[in-house]
């Protein structure tokens, strides 16, 4: 029971990590239909609440800036491990995932930006106990044990269009259904609407639905806290941080929320307007999750960081030959 516990535990959160958060180099498009126009399902756009810095000096005006054709190229590499023990009987698991990911931007236009993106290559391990370790790596031409499938067959398609606007909130998406946060953030920084100086803090609230031993469905609250803590050549260091506001006080409760509560640093290229790293750390310990015996230990680390960027040859064409006929 415990081996099948730790099992399910740690493939979902490196399935989910794989097909939200991904990386890279390769300059290879996915393929799209040419003539098909997707429509992006609207999304309610989360409220910002921001606090100015009472340290005063400059602000700073933190804002996305993507342009059509523009491909940005990511490394993430998640690195997590559980150990569970449940009466006499104690295991542990540990999972490895490196993704490259690429976001290419399609369309901006009245402050709102569309882009796609895509896993484009994945090597994932995994070690429950002391059995052997699975291995897949999309680079080797061989067939992904059945817990690795569905991100092995996520890579090289596009995983969903997103619409942003110039807070990086989202706006629109292509998903029928908003995919699972894991603690790790939205696909982009928010940042608030106006300038900043270093101490300033801002927060935005997200929800998650847990399953309680009565079957029901508990809703429970918590809120991402930001904080500019300096700026350096340009490169903003922003402290995040996640924060329960519902109470839990059920340990099976509370070991659906392990994985949600994080901190880290991410650094945001103010010219660039855009995210350029993140780093995350969870560390966390239930005890009587399942039982007064039982004990859950969770700890993982996340790191993505941008590898490059470039624009599209399709972008390079069209603005060549708009040159070309001006003159």
């Amino acid at each position: 029971m415990l081996l099948k516990f730790l099992g399910a535990t740690a493939i979902s959160f490196v399935f989910l990590f794989a097909t939200t958060t991904a990386t890279a180099q390769s300059p290879t498009l996915a393929k799209r239909p040419a003539e098909k126009q997707e429509t992006l399902r609207k999304v309610e756009r989360k409220k910002l609440t921001a606090t100015p810095s009472t340290q005063g000096g400059p602000e700073f005006e933190l804002k996305y800036k993507f342009q059509p054709g523009l491909l940005i190229h990511s490394e993430v590499v998640h690195l997590a491990k559980t150990d569970t023990k449940i009466d006499s009987t104690e295991q542990n698991s540990h999972s490895r995932t490196v993704s490259q990911k690429t976001w290419e931007v399609t369309k901006v236009e009245n402050g709102e930006m569309t882009f796609e993106y895509r896993i484009d290559e994945i090597d994932m391990s995994q070690r429950i106990g002391d059995s052997n370790e699975i291995r897949y790596s999309s680079k080797e031409k061989t067939e992904p044990a059945k817990q690795f499938q569905g991100a092995a067959d996520s890579v090289g398609k596009i995983i969903s269009t997103v619409t942003i606007d110039e807070q990086g909130m989202i706006i629109a998406r292509s998903d029928e259904t908003n995919p699972p946060n894991l603690g790790m953030g939205d696909i982009t920084l928010p940042v608030p609407d106006a300038p900043m100086a270093v101490g300033a803090t801002w927060e935005v609230p997200r929800e998650l639905h847990i399953r309680r031993d009565d079957g029901t469905i508990k809703k429970v609250r918590f809120r991402e806290l930001f904080r500019l803590d300096k700026v350096s050549a340009g490169i903003a260091t922003i402290a995040v941080r996640s924060e329960m506001l519902t109470a839990i006080t059920e340990p099976k409760e509370e070991s659906q929320v392990l994985q949600q509560l994080s901190n880290g640093t991410i650094k945001f290229d103010i010219d660039a307007g855009r995210m350029i790293s993140k780093e995350l750390a969870w560390d966390k310990t239930v005890v009587g999750f399942s039982g007064d015996g039982s004990l859950m230990d969770y700890s993982a680390r996340l790191e993505e960081q941008v590898v490059s960027t470039e624009t599209s040859l399709s972008n390079k064409t069209a603005n060549k030959e708009s040159t070309t006929n001006s003159r």
